[in-house]
């Protein structure tokens, strides 16, 4: 029997309502499937294609689902650079999960496979600028990440370095500020990642990195703290140095608004 569906979806995209619903998503069979590289979670993913744009389906439970959706529409409304959520299905079936689904980000890709594919000029150190900029980001918005990791990040190159986006905000709370110890700890949960992550590339490629992943993960540390201090930490100015107090405004302008070179941090542009 046909599960009972609610959609919930924002406007200007499909209503979905072609795709097997009555499944679960890992037996999909359907025509609009597409084959997309993505990083290792723990959810089934599935992407579909309508008149070439790419939508994420991850299946997970009605309640993760509906909370992400709303962290998601929120981060987004401050600017943050997220993919963009689309809806969120639920099935009243009691073995089928529901499904969230977002907007692919076009032309961005997966941390492994810019380690697999033709290599970038230090492809390490833009990896870590645009990581530490993203958590700092996220961080200065009061969003607690609590799994950050490179495998819940997108990668995008940017004028010359790369973007982050998160991808991923499951386990995300939202409050009005952080304290130090939240971020301290949502800092310590990415370190650990990072170095469990890049330790699983070095595994794949069969050859140890340039870098131990203790030392890169605990240099991403360093960049966000360096970065954050920069943003947060209070300077005195004399009457004269007014040229060095617009040249920071202006830093910080570009890092909250709109990211690392302007661009909306939704569409690149």
């Amino acid at each position: 029997m046909t599960p009972r569906l609610q959609l919930q979806a924002r406007t200007g995209h499909p209503d979905f309502l072609d795709l097997p619903w009555e499944q679960p998503l890992d037996e999909w069979e359907s025509d609009r499937l597409v084959r997309v590289v993505r990083g290792i979670g723990r959810h089934v993913v599935r992407f579909v294609d309508y008149d070439g744009a790419i939508y994420a389906l991850k299946e997970l439970p009605d309640e993760l689902a509906r909370r992400e959706y709303r962290l998601l529409r929120q981060l987004a409304a401050d600017e943050m650079p997220v993919v963009e959520v689309v809806g969120v299905v639920t099935r009243a079936a009691d073995t089928l999960e529901a499904v969230l689904i977002t907007r692919h980000l076009d032309y961005s890709l997966p941390y492994r496979t810019l380690f697999s594919g033709p290599g970038l000029p230090d492809l390490g150190d833009r990896l870590l600028d645009a990581g530490a900029e993203l958590i700092v980001r996220l961080h200065l918005a009061g969003f607690f990440w609590g799994d950050c990791s490179l495998s819940n990040m997108l990668f995008r190159r940017d004028a010359g370095a790369l973007s982050a986006y998160l991808v991923d905000a499951e386990t995300g709370e939202l409050h009005p500020a952080l304290s130090d110890g939240q971020r301290n700890h949502d800092l310590q949960i990415a370190e650990e990642n990072l170095a469990g992550e890049l330790a699983d590339v070095s595994a794949e490629l069969g050859r140890p990195l340039e870098t131990p992943p203790e030392e890169t993960a605990a240099e991403l540390v360093l960049r966000y703290e360096r970065l954050w201090e920069e943003l947060v930490h209070d300077e005195l100015f004399g009457p004269d140095e007014r040229t060095l107090l617009d040249d920071r405004d202006g830093s910080r302008r570009g890092l909250s608004a709109n990211g690392p070179s302007g661009s909306d941090p939704l569409t690149g542009i």
